[in-house]
């Protein structure tokens, strides 16, 4: 007895390793490990893992957005967390950020949620517009951060550049002790709404937010058309007495050009019809009106599918070709 009882053990076993061996993973490159990318697509993950047969997908702490798109394009990772303007850069083979290289190989799944251009002032600043920006004290971000780069561009639609400016280069968390310290005039943040460095510095000195005027707005997504526009409501800091309008990039899922249609589909599907499964706040913003926006890539045939089955329309600029 003990002798069939340890043959049908080993049994169960090998049948639960030939099992376990025949699911193909899928790395998804995401970011750092105390970012939003990697605990929101750690999440995202085990939803796929739990509802779709046949796979595991495995999520990748990473540098986020840029080593992402190689490692894709090279066939290391099959998905990945990209910025949208970051993904325009690589289609582009931008010479600054990706030393005139074309990274292409992949598609988009969708935009997952925005990262917004805050653009914060003291509430009772006399800076009203961007332009007033000149000769002001204004961190732009951390050295060689996204910020930064997003900062120089809405700068640049003002007619400024960080020569008109006296420039402060502080991650978030340094420009909200900096502003709070009457040391700053203004900080940029691009990121989620609402920001915990923006909430900080508004609990000590209330924080408005700027917007652009109409031609600003224009002059930013004329030569960067990745941009889009959001909300933030009023009251979402204590200086914000109206709603205000600011641009933003996405947070965009990205995945091979090589991966099987009905794959694609089935993710695509899981992720948006299963989203109340996943417990991070990130995942309330989910919406596949929203999720087509800002893409400067093509749509993989995949997701354009499930967007078409659901009625949602693609924009020209993001339909495959």
């Amino acid at each position: 007895m003990k002798k069939l009882f340890a043959i049908l053990i080993a049994l169960v076993l090998t049948l639960s390793l030939t099992t376990s061996l025949a699911k193909e993973v899928l790395t998804m490159g995401t970011g750092g490990t105390s970012g939003t990318y990697y605990a929101f697509g750690s999440e995202i993950a085990t939803l796929w893992n739990n509802n779709l047969e046949g796979y595991e997908v495995a999520a990748q702490p990473t540098g986020a957005s840029k080593v992402n798109i190689i490692s894709i394009c090279e066939g290391e990772f099959q998905l990945g967390w990209s910025q949208n303007d970051t993904i325009s850069y690589a289609y582009n083979a931008d010479p600054e950020h990706f030393q005139g290289e074309k990274f292409d190989g992949f598609y988009a799944i969708a935009a997952l949620y925005p990262e917004a251009v805050q653009l914060g002032v003291a509430a009772d600043s006399d800076i009203k517009n961007v332009k007033d920006l000149r000769d002001k004290r204004v961190s732009i971000g951390a050295p060689g951060s996204g910020t930064s780069i997003n900062a120089v561009q809405v700068l640049e639609c003002a007619g400024l550049s960080v020569d008109n400016i006296e420039e402060y280069w502080q991650s978030f968390g340094e420009s909200s002790d900096s502003f709070q310290n009457m040391q700053l005039d203004a900080f940029f943040v691009v990121a989620g709404v609402p920001n915990t460095g923006i909430i900080s510095a508004d609990l000590k000195r209330p924080v408005r937010l700027l917007t652009l005027d109409a031609e600003q707005d224009a002059a930013l997504k004329g030569k960067y058309p990745f941009y889009i526009d959001v909300t933030i409501p009023k009251g979402t800091y204590t200086g914000l007495t109206e709603d205000t309008v600011v641009p933003a990039i996405t947070a965009t899922l990205i995945v091979s050009k090589d991966m099987d249609e009905d794959l694609v589909y089935n993710l695509t599907k899981i992720l948006f019809e299963k989203k109340d499964d996943v417990t991070h706040d990130k995942a309330k913003e989910l919406n596949p009106e929203f999720a087509v926006l800002g893409i400067p890539c093509p749509i993989h045939p995949g997701a354009a599918k499930y967007y078409a089955e659901i009625g949602v329309e693609i924009p020209e600029v993001s339909r495959l070709k």
